[in-house]
């Protein structure tokens, strides 16, 4: 088996403080011991690991997305010399992503992001009275206002067209389905996502739940809408996976399917790591020992 999809935490902070994070607000609390931002001795060893590995690979094609954390605390001084130090190491087949809550995101930003050709995905939970209930800041103030022109601003300027890959919500019950997605549309997106919180039962969602079919109420109603609406230009990856799944289809997706998942994340330390939703379980469950200054991808498909 080999890794495809490349989580690359560029920094191990994030100027928001959302309620329902797997990375600051669940069991694993390791992010403390490692440092703030990656620096350019693990951003050329993650590379170099990184194109090491898919040369062995069937289909070389790799996906890289830069998170955090919230990515743009990076700084663009030190984004720009990731993109090139990907760019030398790797040359070609492979794609850039960012997903950012859209707080720090300005017009030079995009014009960066654009020149490396670096698309950008958008956290925003819906309405203001339903996302300022989770994504807050520091402070306790809502980031509604400023998500919001983030998206707008991406959609204002052909750079940010040619980079924008939608939006995501992390869905709270309290939050009609419905109301989810008139928001979406009433903002002329086509490419939007919906998550389930990443809780389990000894960490249970922060909505009030009267049982677990609840979600699946609220999924089924999502999906009504869309189905009403019989646009074939609106995407929404959790339908169309689901289908898929249906349709008896293979998804090496971490949420989908029983197929291997083909994930690796990059810490800023430059540890080795299976999937992040982990975190939610334990104190330092993703620590396999392993890292990009001394260790081949290989190490992790083998644990």
């Amino acid at each position: 088996m080999h890794i495809n999809e490349y989580v690359v935490k560029v920094a191990s902070r994030c100027n928001l403080n959302c309620s329902y994070c797997y990375m600051y607000h669940h069991a694993d609390q390791s992010y403390l011991s490692q440092p703030l931002l990656m620096s350019e001795q693990v951003v050329r060893a993650a590379a170099e690991r990184i194109q090491a590995h898919r040369t062995t690979a069937a289909h070389p094609y790799v996906h890289i997305y830069l998170h955090g954390g919230e990515p743009l605390l990076f700084g663009k001084e030190r984004l720009a010399h990731f993109a090139q130090t990907f760019a030398e190491v790797l040359g070609e087949d492979y794609h850039l992503g960012l997903q950012t809550n859209g707080v720090l995101l300005d017009k030079e930003w995009v014009e960066l992001l654009d020149q490396f050709n670096i698309g950008v995905g958008i956290s925003i939970d819906g309405p203001a009275l339903h996302h300022d209930r989770n994504r807050v800041d520091h402070r306790g103030e809502g980031s509604h206002a400023q998500v919001e022109r983030a998206v707008r601003l991406l959609q204002s300027s052909e750079a940010g067209r040619r980079i924008f890959q939608g939006v995501i919500a992390v869905i709270d019950l309290a939050c009609p389905p419905e109301t989810l997605y008139a928001y979406f549309r009433g903002l002329g997106l086509l490419k939007f996502n919906i998550l389930l919180p990443d809780n389990n039962w000894e960490y249970l969602p922060p909505t009030p739940i009267d049982s677990v079919a609840s979600y699946g109420e609220y999924l089924t109603r999502f999906f009504d809408c869309w189905l009403e609406e019989d646009n074939p230009e609106v995407k929404i990856a959790f339908i169309e996976n689901a289908v898929r799944l249906l349709l008896g289809q293979k998804i090496t997706d971490a949420f989908w399917g029983l197929e291997p998942v083909r994930i690796a994340v990059i810490e800023t330390d430059g540890s080795l790591e299976p999937v992040d939703y982990l975190k939610i379980c334990a104190e330092g469950i993703t620590k396999q020992g392993l890292n990009v200054l001394h260790d081949p991808v290989e190490r992790l498909v083998q644990t």
